[in-house]
């Protein structure tokens, strides 16, 4: 071998940067999932009043169900923890990257937040991971759910959308009522908020669902569906401690949580279908074009044999 040879085990500085990326990246993901799963058990269960404590004694009209949201924030983690070992190199590297584990940092950040009941600080935390969270959501658009990479769609692409999805439909919301004291005392006192909470729901899930028709994006209606039907199922009570105090839902809201709980499927079910219709109306056009070339093709030939 010559001296100009090189080696096929010869790694080049571009894929020895590619490598190293990798690997911060499957150390600082889960040692992110695991603090941020270590600050809201600790602030959820080691700590009274704990962060359901906190929820319960500041009840507002975006107060959702405590168990369904637990089970919801179980599933997202389970995910989470997977992802770093799951995914694939170039859509964790290039479509998620460090931004994942800000996201994680920032969630432990808020739990300590609401736990010390500085809820304003808890506020402009949860709105920074919605900016930091969008910036992935962009990001993963240049890698999108395939066939062929289904543990993208997993333990990716699923759990951004589920935590995107519950801090833009309900957190930042019901985070913001409790910073600005639009808390529940009683049943006259409620009726203040009652529009604002109906524009907040309504504007968050129109939102959602012209990006579900858009990108046919399955993964969100399936959140969105569940974090309505955890505000729809909640009962937030005046005085934690008395059953009888729970409160039921405006009429206004009500309407507003299962008109918006029709709007996602129907949202979903048009984009698809719109979807369908250019690609046929595609393949139609492409096939006109097929045949007129084919008919000046053969008027061409009968002209030359002509001549």
């Amino acid at each position: 071998m010559s001296s100009y040879d090189v080696p096929d085990d010869i790694i080049t500085p571009a894929q020895f940067r590619e490598s190293m990326k990798l690997v911060r990246l499957q150390i600082a993901v889960p040692i992110s999932v695991l603090v941020s799963m270590g600050a809201n058990l600790v602030c959820a269960l080691a700590i009274k009043p704990g962060l359901s404590g906190i929820n319960a004694l500041n009840p507002t009209l975006l107060s959702p169900n405590s168990i369904m949201i637990g089970l919801y924030w179980a599933v997202l983690y389970v995910m989470q923890s997977q992802l770093s070992i799951c995914s694939t190199r170039e859509t964790l590297v290039h479509g998620v990257g460090v931004r994942f584990a800000i996201a994680n940092w920032l969630m432990a950040a808020w739990a300590v937040c609401w736990t010390l009941q500085f809820f304003i600080g808890a506020e402009v935390v949860i709105l920074l991971n919605l900016i930091n969270l969008l910036s992935i959501h962009l990001t993963l658009l240049y890698y999108p759910v395939t066939l062929k990479r289904p543990l993208d769609a997993l333990f990716i692409h699923a759990p951004m959308t589920m935590l995107l999805a519950i801090l833009f439909e309900l957190d930042w919301a019901h985070n913001g009522f409790v910073a600005l004291g639009w808390i529940m005392k009683d049943g006259q006192e409620r009726n203040k908020w009652v529009w604002w909470a109906v524009g907040v729901v309504a504007g968050a899930n129109v939102v959602a669902a012209i990006w579900e028709g858009i990108r046919r994006n399955y993964l969100l209606t399936i959140a969105s569906e569940y974090l309505l039907l955890a505000l729809l199922f909640s009962s937030p009570r005046v005085n934690p401690t008395l059953p009888t105090t729970a409160l039921p839902k405006p009429t206004a809201l009500l309407v507003t949580l299962i008109v918006c709980l029709v709007l996602h499927p129907v949202a979903l079910i048009a984009g698809t279908a719109w979807a369908r219709t250019r690609e046929r109306e595609g393949r139609i056009r492409l096939e006109e074009e097929v045949e007129r070339a084919e008919v000046e093709e053969r008027f061409a030939q009968e002209e030359a044999s002509r001549s």
